[in-house]
Protein backbone atom coordinates (compact mmCIF):
# COMPACT_ATOMS: atom_id res chain seq x y z
CA UNK A 1 0.00 0.00 0.00
CA UNK A 2 1.12 3.18 -1.07
CA UNK A 3 2.09 5.83 1.80
CA UNK A 4 1.75 9.84 0.39
CA UNK A 5 2.27 12.65 2.96
CA UNK A 6 1.03 16.39 1.71
CA UNK A 7 3.26 19.37 3.29
CA UNK A 8 1.94 22.84 3.07
CA UNK A 9 3.60 25.68 4.49
CA UNK A 10 0.63 27.63 6.81
CA UNK A 11 0.23 31.62 6.02
CA UNK A 12 4.15 30.93 4.33
CA UNK A 13 5.02 34.69 3.58
CA UNK A 14 3.30 36.19 6.58
CA UNK A 15 4.74 33.53 8.44
CA UNK A 16 8.19 33.83 6.95
CA UNK A 17 8.07 37.47 7.99
CA UNK A 18 6.86 36.79 11.56
CA UNK A 19 10.48 34.65 11.92
CA UNK A 20 12.70 37.46 10.41
CA UNK A 21 11.25 39.87 12.56
CA UNK A 22 10.61 39.53 16.19
CA UNK A 23 7.98 42.79 16.24
CA UNK A 24 5.28 41.22 13.63
CA UNK A 25 5.11 38.44 15.54
CA UNK A 26 1.24 37.60 17.06
CA UNK A 27 -0.06 40.99 14.57
CA UNK A 28 -2.29 41.00 11.62
CA UNK A 29 0.14 41.79 8.98
CA UNK A 30 -0.25 40.93 5.13
CA UNK A 31 2.53 40.35 2.58
CA UNK A 32 1.97 42.31 -1.05
CA UNK A 33 3.20 45.55 -0.69
CA UNK A 34 4.30 49.00 1.58
CA UNK A 35 1.36 50.55 3.20
CA UNK A 36 -0.07 53.60 1.36
CA UNK A 37 1.00 51.94 -2.23
CA UNK A 38 -1.77 49.70 -4.27
CA UNK A 39 -1.32 46.45 -3.74
CA UNK A 40 -2.68 43.03 -3.25
CA UNK A 41 -2.22 40.92 0.00
CA UNK A 42 -0.87 37.57 -1.60
CA UNK A 43 -0.95 35.99 2.10
CA UNK A 44 -1.93 37.38 5.59
CA UNK A 45 -1.35 35.92 8.72
CA UNK A 46 -3.39 33.56 10.61
CA UNK A 47 -4.22 36.53 12.82
CA UNK A 48 -4.92 38.75 9.95
CA UNK A 49 -7.57 35.85 8.06
CA UNK A 50 -9.00 35.27 12.05
CA UNK A 51 -9.99 39.06 11.39
CA UNK A 52 -11.49 38.58 7.69
CA UNK A 53 -8.34 39.37 5.39
CA UNK A 54 -8.33 36.99 2.50
CA UNK A 55 -5.73 36.44 0.03
CA UNK A 56 -5.83 38.17 -3.29
CA UNK A 57 -7.91 41.00 -1.66
CA UNK A 58 -7.05 44.24 -2.28
CA UNK A 59 -4.46 46.06 0.40
CA UNK A 60 -7.14 49.14 0.61
CA UNK A 61 -9.81 46.88 1.40
CA UNK A 62 -8.37 44.42 3.83
CA UNK A 63 -7.05 47.82 5.88
CA UNK A 64 -10.71 48.64 5.92
CA UNK A 65 -11.60 45.23 7.25
CA UNK A 66 -8.80 45.22 9.75
CA UNK A 67 -7.38 48.48 10.53
CA UNK A 68 -4.84 47.49 12.48
CA UNK A 69 -3.28 45.32 9.16
CA UNK A 70 0.14 45.69 8.48
CA UNK A 71 1.30 45.86 4.77
CA UNK A 72 4.81 43.96 4.50
CA UNK A 73 6.65 44.64 1.16
CA UNK A 74 7.71 40.67 -0.48
CA UNK A 75 11.31 39.47 -0.14
CA UNK A 76 10.96 36.63 -3.39
CA UNK A 77 14.75 35.71 -2.67
CA UNK A 78 13.95 35.29 1.32
CA UNK A 79 11.31 33.18 0.63
CA UNK A 80 13.31 30.96 -1.71
CA UNK A 81 16.22 29.99 0.45
CA UNK A 82 13.19 29.19 3.05
CA UNK A 83 11.85 27.10 0.82
CA UNK A 84 15.28 25.08 -0.30
CA UNK A 85 15.84 24.54 3.59
CA UNK A 86 12.91 22.79 3.65
CA UNK A 87 12.86 20.87 0.91
CA UNK A 88 16.50 19.81 2.73
CA UNK A 89 14.69 18.66 5.71
CA UNK A 90 12.02 16.49 3.47
CA UNK A 91 14.68 14.67 1.09
CA UNK A 92 16.28 13.21 4.53
CA UNK A 93 13.16 11.20 4.95
CA UNK A 94 12.94 10.08 1.25
CA UNK A 95 14.02 10.67 -2.13
CA UNK A 96 10.69 10.87 -4.34
CA UNK A 97 9.66 14.16 -3.83
CA UNK A 98 6.96 16.22 -6.04
CA UNK A 99 7.14 19.83 -5.45
CA UNK A 100 3.84 21.52 -6.71
CA UNK A 101 4.64 25.38 -5.56
CA UNK A 102 7.29 27.05 -3.44
CA UNK A 103 5.17 26.32 0.06
CA UNK A 104 3.93 22.84 -1.07
CA UNK A 105 5.10 19.26 -1.79
CA UNK A 106 4.31 15.51 -2.01
CA UNK A 107 6.26 13.22 -0.34
CA UNK A 108 6.28 9.35 -0.98
CA UNK A 109 6.57 7.17 2.33
CA UNK A 110 5.81 4.25 0.76
CA UNK A 111 9.27 2.59 1.18
CA UNK A 112 10.56 4.00 4.01
CA UNK A 113 7.52 3.13 6.61
CA UNK A 114 5.80 0.00 6.85
CA UNK A 115 2.23 1.44 8.33
CA UNK A 116 0.78 4.76 9.42
CA UNK A 117 2.21 4.97 12.98
CA UNK A 118 5.72 5.16 10.91
CA UNK A 119 4.77 7.81 8.60
CA UNK A 120 2.90 10.04 11.59
CA UNK A 121 6.57 9.41 13.22
CA UNK A 122 7.98 10.64 10.37
CA UNK A 123 5.62 13.90 10.27
CA UNK A 124 6.28 15.02 13.28
CA UNK A 125 9.74 14.49 13.12
CA UNK A 126 9.79 17.16 9.91
CA UNK A 127 7.67 19.19 12.00
CA UNK A 128 10.45 19.71 14.32
CA UNK A 129 13.17 19.32 11.87
CA UNK A 130 11.83 22.72 10.62
CA UNK A 131 11.17 24.52 13.89
CA UNK A 132 14.47 23.87 15.07
CA UNK A 133 16.53 25.01 11.19
CA UNK A 134 13.89 27.59 10.04
CA UNK A 135 11.97 28.71 13.42
CA UNK A 136 8.87 28.35 15.54
CA UNK A 137 6.45 30.59 13.48
CA UNK A 138 6.61 28.81 10.61
CA UNK A 139 4.82 26.20 10.47
CA UNK A 140 3.41 23.37 8.21
CA UNK A 141 0.01 21.54 7.53
CA UNK A 142 0.37 17.91 6.76
CA UNK A 143 -2.14 15.50 5.72
CA UNK A 144 -1.26 11.32 5.04
CA UNK A 145 -3.44 9.05 2.91
CA UNK A 146 -2.76 6.69 -0.17
CA UNK A 147 -2.83 8.99 -2.68
CA UNK A 148 -2.38 12.27 -3.55
CA UNK A 149 -5.50 13.60 -4.02
CA UNK A 150 -6.73 12.72 -0.25
CA UNK A 151 -3.40 13.60 1.38
CA UNK A 152 -3.88 16.99 -0.12
CA UNK A 153 -7.41 16.55 1.50
CA UNK A 154 -6.49 16.19 4.45
CA UNK A 155 -3.95 18.51 5.02
CA UNK A 156 -6.01 21.58 4.00
CA UNK A 157 -9.03 20.17 6.37
CA UNK A 158 -6.73 21.16 9.70
CA UNK A 159 -4.66 24.56 10.02
CA UNK A 160 -2.66 26.10 10.59
CA UNK A 161 -0.02 23.27 12.14
CA UNK A 162 -2.02 20.28 11.54
CA UNK A 163 -1.64 16.47 11.12
CA UNK A 164 -4.01 14.69 9.24
CA UNK A 165 -4.21 10.89 8.43
CA UNK A 166 -7.36 9.64 6.48
CA UNK A 167 -7.51 6.01 5.91
CA UNK A 168 -8.70 4.11 2.33
CA UNK A 169 -11.90 2.71 4.45
CA UNK A 170 -12.28 6.04 6.05
CA UNK A 171 -12.56 8.07 2.57
CA UNK A 172 -16.21 8.28 1.93
CA UNK A 173 -17.25 9.36 5.45
CA UNK A 174 -14.18 11.53 5.55
CA UNK A 175 -15.36 13.44 2.20
CA UNK A 176 -19.07 12.98 2.40
CA UNK A 177 -18.04 15.99 5.51
CA UNK A 178 -16.18 18.09 3.39
CA UNK A 179 -17.60 21.41 1.12
CA UNK A 180 -17.77 20.26 -2.94
CA UNK A 181 -14.82 23.06 -3.35
CA UNK A 182 -12.49 21.15 -0.61
CA UNK A 183 -11.73 18.71 -3.40
CA UNK A 184 -9.23 19.98 -5.36
CA UNK A 185 -10.11 20.45 -9.18
CA UNK A 186 -13.31 21.67 -8.24
CA UNK A 187 -13.52 25.57 -9.04
CA UNK A 188 -16.51 28.07 -9.38
CA UNK A 189 -17.21 26.87 -12.61
CA UNK A 190 -17.44 23.34 -11.96
CA UNK A 191 -19.23 24.34 -8.71
CA UNK A 192 -22.16 26.28 -10.48
CA UNK A 193 -23.02 23.50 -13.43
CA UNK A 194 -23.29 20.88 -10.07
CA UNK A 195 -25.34 22.94 -8.29
CA UNK A 196 -27.66 23.62 -11.41
CA UNK A 197 -28.06 19.69 -11.08
CA UNK A 198 -29.27 20.02 -8.18
CA UNK A 199 -25.74 18.76 -6.48
CA UNK A 200 -24.54 20.60 -3.50
CA UNK A 201 -22.65 18.92 -1.38
CA UNK A 202 -20.03 16.20 -1.72
CA UNK A 203 -22.28 13.32 -0.12
CA UNK A 204 -24.60 13.95 -3.13
CA UNK A 205 -22.09 14.00 -5.65
CA UNK A 206 -21.28 10.58 -3.96
CA UNK A 207 -24.48 9.20 -5.13
CA UNK A 208 -24.89 10.78 -8.95
CA UNK A 209 -24.15 8.09 -11.57
CA UNK A 210 -21.25 8.15 -13.79
CA UNK A 211 -23.30 8.13 -16.83
CA UNK A 212 -24.71 11.62 -15.56
CA UNK A 213 -21.41 12.88 -15.17
CA UNK A 214 -20.03 11.98 -18.36
CA UNK A 215 -22.97 13.26 -20.14
CA UNK A 216 -22.96 16.47 -18.64
CA UNK A 217 -18.96 17.12 -18.14
CA UNK A 218 -17.62 14.93 -20.84
CA UNK A 219 -14.66 13.25 -19.92
CA UNK A 220 -14.16 15.69 -16.20
CA UNK A 221 -17.23 13.51 -15.33
CA UNK A 222 -14.90 10.92 -14.31
CA UNK A 223 -12.60 12.59 -12.34
CA UNK A 224 -15.59 13.55 -10.25
CA UNK A 225 -16.79 10.63 -9.68
CA UNK A 226 -13.45 9.17 -8.76
CA UNK A 227 -12.18 12.36 -6.51
CA UNK A 228 -15.85 11.82 -4.66
CA UNK A 229 -14.84 9.00 -3.92
CA UNK A 230 -10.88 9.57 -2.53
CA UNK A 231 -9.47 7.63 -5.77
CA UNK A 232 -6.63 8.92 -7.24
CA UNK A 233 -2.95 8.92 -8.14
CA UNK A 234 -0.36 6.91 -5.61
CA UNK A 235 2.59 7.82 -7.95
CA UNK A 236 4.49 10.87 -7.74
CA UNK A 237 5.82 12.53 -10.86
CA UNK A 238 9.64 12.67 -9.64
CA UNK A 239 11.12 11.64 -13.02
CA UNK A 240 14.36 13.46 -13.52
CA UNK A 241 13.17 14.94 -16.95
CA UNK A 242 14.36 18.18 -18.10
CA UNK A 243 11.77 21.20 -17.14
CA UNK A 244 10.42 22.79 -19.74
CA UNK A 245 11.57 26.23 -18.28
CA UNK A 246 12.73 28.63 -15.52
CA UNK A 247 11.40 31.73 -14.33
CA UNK A 248 11.19 34.34 -11.61
CA UNK A 249 8.98 37.29 -11.51
CA UNK A 250 8.70 40.09 -9.03
CA UNK A 251 5.36 42.44 -8.43
CA UNK A 252 6.93 45.96 -7.08
CA UNK A 253 5.56 47.89 -4.62
CA UNK A 254 4.76 50.26 -6.61
CA UNK A 255 4.06 51.43 -10.74
CA UNK A 256 7.80 52.47 -11.84
CA UNK A 257 8.75 53.82 -15.40
CA UNK A 258 12.50 55.01 -14.63
CA UNK A 259 14.70 52.27 -15.77
CA UNK A 260 17.71 52.74 -12.70
CA UNK A 261 14.43 51.90 -10.00
CA UNK A 262 14.05 48.79 -12.02
CA UNK A 263 17.47 47.71 -13.10
CA UNK A 264 19.06 46.18 -9.80
CA UNK A 265 15.60 44.48 -9.55
CA UNK A 266 16.00 42.90 -12.84
CA UNK A 267 19.53 42.07 -12.66
CA UNK A 268 18.96 39.77 -9.38
CA UNK A 269 16.06 38.15 -10.78
CA UNK A 270 18.53 37.18 -13.73
CA UNK A 271 20.86 35.95 -10.92
CA UNK A 272 18.40 33.77 -9.45
CA UNK A 273 17.36 31.99 -12.44
CA UNK A 274 20.85 31.64 -13.90
CA UNK A 275 21.96 29.63 -10.37
CA UNK A 276 18.69 27.62 -10.85
CA UNK A 277 20.10 27.19 -14.50
CA UNK A 278 23.85 26.17 -12.95
CA UNK A 279 22.28 24.02 -10.02
CA UNK A 280 20.70 21.74 -12.24
CA UNK A 281 23.69 21.88 -15.04
CA UNK A 282 21.79 23.17 -17.47
CA UNK A 283 21.70 25.80 -20.02
CA UNK A 284 18.84 28.24 -21.94
CA UNK A 285 18.94 29.15 -25.85
CA UNK A 286 16.13 31.21 -24.82
CA UNK A 287 14.32 33.73 -22.83
CA UNK A 288 11.12 36.24 -22.09
CA UNK A 289 11.19 39.18 -20.45
CA UNK A 290 7.68 39.49 -18.31
CA UNK A 291 5.86 42.58 -17.81
CA UNK A 292 2.61 43.50 -16.33
CA UNK A 293 1.25 47.55 -16.26
CA UNK A 294 -0.10 49.28 -14.31
CA UNK A 295 -3.25 48.75 -15.83
CA UNK A 296 -2.91 44.48 -15.12
CA UNK A 297 -2.19 43.96 -18.67
CA UNK A 298 0.32 41.11 -18.89
CA UNK A 299 3.11 40.53 -21.92
CA UNK A 300 6.10 39.30 -22.98
CA UNK A 301 9.17 39.84 -25.59
CA UNK A 302 10.81 36.28 -26.13
CA UNK A 303 14.07 36.15 -28.03
CA UNK A 304 16.98 33.88 -28.32
CA UNK A 305 20.72 33.88 -26.65
CA UNK A 306 23.38 34.18 -29.12
CA UNK A 307 25.12 31.14 -27.79
CA UNK A 308 23.55 28.93 -24.56
CA UNK A 309 23.76 30.51 -21.62
CA UNK A 310 23.64 29.97 -17.52
CA UNK A 311 25.40 33.35 -16.48
CA UNK A 312 23.11 36.01 -14.97
CA UNK A 313 24.88 38.85 -16.92
CA UNK A 314 23.72 37.35 -19.78
CA UNK A 315 20.54 37.06 -19.29
CA UNK A 316 20.25 40.13 -18.06
CA UNK A 317 22.53 42.09 -21.17
CA UNK A 318 19.70 40.43 -23.34
CA UNK A 319 16.77 41.10 -21.59
CA UNK A 320 17.40 44.37 -20.55
CA UNK A 321 17.00 46.51 -23.61
CA UNK A 322 13.50 44.65 -23.98
CA UNK A 323 12.87 46.24 -20.91
CA UNK A 324 14.15 49.66 -21.37
CA UNK A 325 11.94 49.76 -24.19
CA UNK A 326 8.82 48.80 -22.83
CA UNK A 327 9.18 51.40 -19.95
CA UNK A 328 9.28 54.39 -23.13
CA UNK A 329 5.57 53.68 -22.78
CA UNK A 330 4.49 51.93 -19.90
CA UNK A 331 4.59 52.11 -16.08
CA UNK A 332 5.84 48.79 -14.58
CA UNK A 333 4.02 47.01 -12.10
CA UNK A 334 5.81 43.32 -11.90
CA UNK A 335 8.80 42.16 -13.74
CA UNK A 336 10.15 38.52 -14.67
CA UNK A 337 12.65 36.88 -16.94
CA UNK A 338 11.70 33.12 -18.01
CA UNK A 339 14.86 31.09 -19.99
CA UNK A 340 13.59 28.17 -22.18
CA UNK A 341 14.59 25.53 -24.60
CA UNK A 342 16.72 24.29 -22.17
CA UNK A 343 19.46 21.75 -22.78
CA UNK A 344 21.99 20.02 -20.50
CA UNK A 345 25.43 21.80 -19.87
CA UNK A 346 28.58 20.46 -22.03
CA UNK A 347 31.37 22.05 -20.75
CA UNK A 348 33.94 23.67 -23.48
CA UNK A 349 37.21 25.30 -22.65
CA UNK A 350 37.57 29.08 -23.77
CA UNK A 351 40.35 30.76 -25.32
CA UNK A 352 40.31 33.83 -24.12
CA UNK A 353 41.62 34.27 -20.21
CA UNK A 354 39.00 36.73 -19.07
CA UNK A 355 36.22 34.22 -19.94
CA UNK A 356 38.58 31.28 -18.88
CA UNK A 357 38.62 33.73 -14.96
CA UNK A 358 35.15 34.11 -14.85
CA UNK A 359 34.21 30.74 -16.08
CA UNK A 360 35.84 29.67 -12.26
CA UNK A 361 34.33 32.33 -10.61
CA UNK A 362 30.99 31.25 -10.77
CA UNK A 363 31.05 27.95 -9.18
CA UNK A 364 33.15 29.70 -6.20
CA UNK A 365 29.82 32.03 -6.20
CA UNK A 366 27.12 29.00 -6.70
CA UNK A 367 29.36 27.41 -3.37
CA UNK A 368 28.78 31.06 -1.49
CA UNK A 369 25.19 30.46 -1.88
CA UNK A 370 25.00 26.76 -1.52
CA UNK A 371 26.39 27.22 2.49
CA UNK A 372 24.94 30.58 3.37
CA UNK A 373 22.12 31.44 1.45
CA UNK A 374 21.01 33.93 -1.45
CA UNK A 375 21.97 36.72 0.52
CA UNK A 376 25.69 35.37 0.58
CA UNK A 377 26.64 37.64 -2.02
CA UNK A 378 24.92 40.10 -4.88
CA UNK A 379 26.90 41.84 -7.52
CA UNK A 380 27.40 45.79 -6.73
CA UNK A 381 24.81 46.76 -9.67
CA UNK A 382 21.84 44.82 -8.03
CA UNK A 383 21.83 46.80 -4.92
CA UNK A 384 18.59 48.18 -3.71
CA UNK A 385 18.79 51.52 -2.26
CA UNK A 386 16.60 49.88 1.06
CA UNK A 387 18.16 47.60 3.32
CA UNK A 388 16.15 44.38 2.70
CA UNK A 389 15.29 41.80 5.78
CA UNK A 390 17.53 39.02 6.47
CA UNK A 391 16.64 35.58 6.44
CA UNK A 392 16.17 35.38 10.29
CA UNK A 393 16.97 37.65 12.80
CA UNK A 394 15.75 41.57 13.10
CA UNK A 395 13.98 43.57 10.34
CA UNK A 396 15.64 46.36 8.26
CA UNK A 397 13.85 49.18 6.93
CA UNK A 398 15.91 51.74 6.61
CA UNK A 399 17.52 53.91 3.91
CA UNK A 400 21.61 53.27 2.86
Amino acid sequence: MSIIMHVDFNSYFASVEQQANPFLRDKAIGVGGKPGTRSVVTTASTQAKQRGVKTAMSSWEATNICPELQMINGDPRKYSEITDRFMTILSRYSPKIMQTSVDEAFVDLTEQTDDWMGAIGIALNIKQDLAKEVGTFVTVSIGLANNTLMAKIAGESKKPNGLTIVQPDQYLQFLSERSLDDIPGIGRHILRHLEELGISTTAQLQLTPLPLLIKEFKQYGLFLFQASRGIGSTVLDTDDHLPKSISHSYTLPQDLSHPFLVRGTFLQLCECVAYKLRFQHLVARSFSVIYRSDARVFSSKQACFDKPTQDGIALFSSGWPYLVQYLQQNRLRLVGIRVTNLVPEHQQLSTNKKEQKYALLLPALDKLTEKFGQHAWTRAAALSPHLHERTSGWHFDHKA
